[in-house]
C-alpha cells in the first residue's frame, strides 16, 4: 500500500517538475524578433513570464555594434521598456537583455529586428523640428507607453494558473489517498 502511494507521489513529481524548474523567458516584445519596422520607432518594450528584478537590464545596438542610447527606463512587475533619445536609422538592431526573474535566477537573450523607414517621410520629419518639438514627442510617447502598460496590467496575473494547477493537484492527490484508505 505504502509502496503504491509513494510510486504515485513520485510519478506526479516527475510530471509536474518540468513546471517548477522552467526559467522565465521572454514572452513578447515591441518589435518582435525579426521584425522589420517601416514607421519610425520611438520605444522599445519587453514583456517577460514573471515579475523582472530592478537591476534587470536592456541595450541595444545597431549592426556596427555602436550602442544606442537609451532615454527613460522602467521596470514594473513583469515588464520592461524604454524610449530611445531619437528614432532609430535605417538599419539592423540587436537587443540585449539581461534579467532576475522572481525565482532569482539570472537568465539572459537576445533578438534582433530591423527599421527600413521610407526615404521620403524620415526626410519630412527632419526638417521642420526644433529642439522643443522632439521633448514633446517624449512626453508623446511616454503617455504612449503608460497606455500599453495600463493595458498589460489587465491580464491574468502570472501566478493564476500555477495556483490552479496546485490545488488540483491537492484535490487529486487528497481524493486518491481518501480511496486508498477507503480500501483498507
Amino acid at each position: 500500500m505504502k509502496k503504491k502511494v509513494s510510486l504515485l507521489f513520485l510519478l506526479l513529481f516527475i510530471l509536474f517538475s518540468k513546471q517548477v524548474l522552467a526559467h522565465t523567458s521572454l514572452e513578447d516584445s515591441t518589435p518582435k524578433d525579426g521584425e522589420v519596422i517601416t514607421e519610425p520607432i520611438r520605444e522599445l518594450t519587453l514583456i517577460f513570464g514573471t515579475k523582472v528584478e530592478q537591476n534587470s537590464r536592456i541595450s541595444v545596438s545597431n549592426s556596427n555594434g555602436e550602442p544606442v542610447k537609451l532615454g527613460n527606463f522602467v521596470i514594473e512587475e513583469e515588464e520592461m521598456w524604454a524610449n530611445f533619445l531619437q528614432p532609430l536609422k535605417n538599419g539592423n538592431y540587436k537587443v540585449d537583455w539581461k534579467i532576475i526573474g522572481a525565482d532569482g535566477h539570472p537568465i539572459e537573450g537576445t533578438f534582433t529586428f530591423s527599421v527600413d523607414v521610407p526615404i521620403d517621410e524620415s526626410k519630412g520629419e527632419n526638417k521642420g523640428e526644433t529642439e522643443e518639438e522632439p521633448k514633446q514627442e517624449d512626453s508623446k510617447a511616454s503617455n504612449t507607453i503608460k497606455t500599453k502598460h495600463d493595458v498589460q496590467q489587465s491580464n491574468v496575473p502570472s501566478y493564476i494558473i500555477p495556483s490552479i494547477i496546485g490545488a488540483l493537484f491537492v484535490i487529486v492527490a487528497g481524493s486518491f489517498l481518501s480511496l486508498m484508505l477507503r480500501k483498507k
